[in-house]
């Protein structure tokens, strides 16, 4: 059977900011070290901007499985990444912390909405997108059967106005932190 391959991303929504960020697949979800993320003040956000940046941040994630996962990858090459997608990550979140003035990079990521996004970029061209609930520092999906009205899904050649649109019904439709 031939492993799935997705292109993923997280969009989140806070009072402050809006963050929307590049997530790799090695063995599990990881922050992208090379995809994009960025981050803009709530106020700032246009749906133009939602869109762009969800598309421009699904088109940069990597999915390493069939490198690394039948154990033909180079394990110091895994590593590499790995080191490189944490301080990445850290550097992300430690600058929302320093701009929107947090007590702390987990509570600038606990207080939020936040949608996982993923493509199976071989086999279809729908963008799904799950709302989330709120799980104190993170988010996580919903129990089996409480997913109805949480999961949405737009073409990868629709406008970028329509995938910001299905995005941020993802967003209302989540359970956030902050609510």
């Amino acid at each position: 059977m031939k492993k799935v391959l997705k292109k993923k991303s997280t969009i989140m929504r806070t009072k402050k900011y809006y963050a929307i960020y590049s997530e790799d697949t090695l063995g599990g979800i990881i922050f992208s070290q090379t995809g994009s993320s960025v981050v803009l003040p709530r106020k700032e956000v246009t749906i133009q901007w939602i869109g762009e940046n969800l598309r421009k941040s699904l088109m940069e994630s990597h999915d390493y499985s069939l490198q690394f996962n039948n154990g033909s990858g180079n394990d110091s090459e895994r590593e590499k990444i790995l080191e490189l997608s944490l301080s990445k990550g850290r550097a992300f979140w430690f600058g929302i912390r320093d701009r929107f003035g947090f007590k702390d990079h987990l509570v600038a990521v606990s207080k939020s909405a936040a949608v996982f996004v993923s493509w199976e970029y071989e086999q279809t061209d729908q963008i799904c997108f799950l709302a989330t609930r709120g799980r104190g520092a993170g988010h996580s999906a919903w129990y089996l059967g409480e997913n109805e009205g949480k999961v949405f899904y737009v073409s990868i050649h629709a406008s970028d106005e329509e995938i910001a649109s299905v995005a941020l019904q993802a967003l209302d439709a989540c359970q956030p932190n902050y609510a």
